[in-house]
Parts: structure tokens; sequence; C-alpha cells
């Protein structure tokens, strides 16, 4: 990922969460960048379901699907900017939302190529 993606979040994050849960409405599929695998965010309910691509060749094999929710996603769009942005005072926050956050890269990523 490049530092090129600086996001004015709202001061609340709903307006963000809401467009992401609208641009994974019908399904979209993203690359991670560490692995280059890919995954698939569909919306589901009130939150983001993370599968493997279906059809990408590259799909990256996801056991058990985790459902991103709005809390979780707060956690880490709250350290997103600092994480590319921050020095390296910042890494605290973002070891917490590494911590908190189980889901973390793939929020990153719907952030980073959605947002």
């Amino acid at each position: 990922m490049l530092a090129d993606r600086k996001i004015d979040f709202s001061e609340s994050y709903e307006k963000e969460w809401e467009i992401l849960k609208e641009k994974c409405d019908g399904g979209i599929e993203l690359m991670l960048e560490d692995s280059e695998r890919w995954f698939l965010a569909k919306t589901e309910a009130d939150g983001i379901r993370i599968t493997g691509a279906e059809k990408n060749v590259r799909p990256l094999v996801i056991h058990e699907p985790p459902v991103v929710e709005f809390d979780e996603f707060k956690v880490v769009a709250k350290v997103y900017n600092d994480a590319f942005f921050g020095g390296i005072g910042d890494l605290s926050s973002r070891l917490h939302a590494n911590n908190t956050a189980a889901n973390m890269k793939f929020i990153f990523s719907l952030i980073y190529f959605l947002l």
C-alpha cells in the first residue's frame, strides 16, 4: 500500500462505514498487499462478510469467514491515518488496534481501496 490515501473521516466514522457497506453490497474482490491473495467482501446484515475470492485466481483461504462490524471498523479507522502519516509515537495506537481488531488487515484494505 502506498502512503497516499489520507482520509478525512467524519467524527463518528458512521458515514464511512455506510459507504463501505454500500460498495460491498453486491460483493467486491480486493487483494491483500502482504500476501497478494484475494478476498471477497460482501455486505451481510449490519456487517461485511470476508471470504475467499471467487473470481480471482489467487484466493485467500479463510476457514472461518468473519463478519466485520462497525465497532471493529471504528477501532481501525481511528488509527488508519496515523499508520501511514504518523511518527514513531503512533505505534502504540496501531498495536492496540491490531490487538483489538482481529480483521485489521481486511479493514485497512477496505478503507484504502474503497474510501
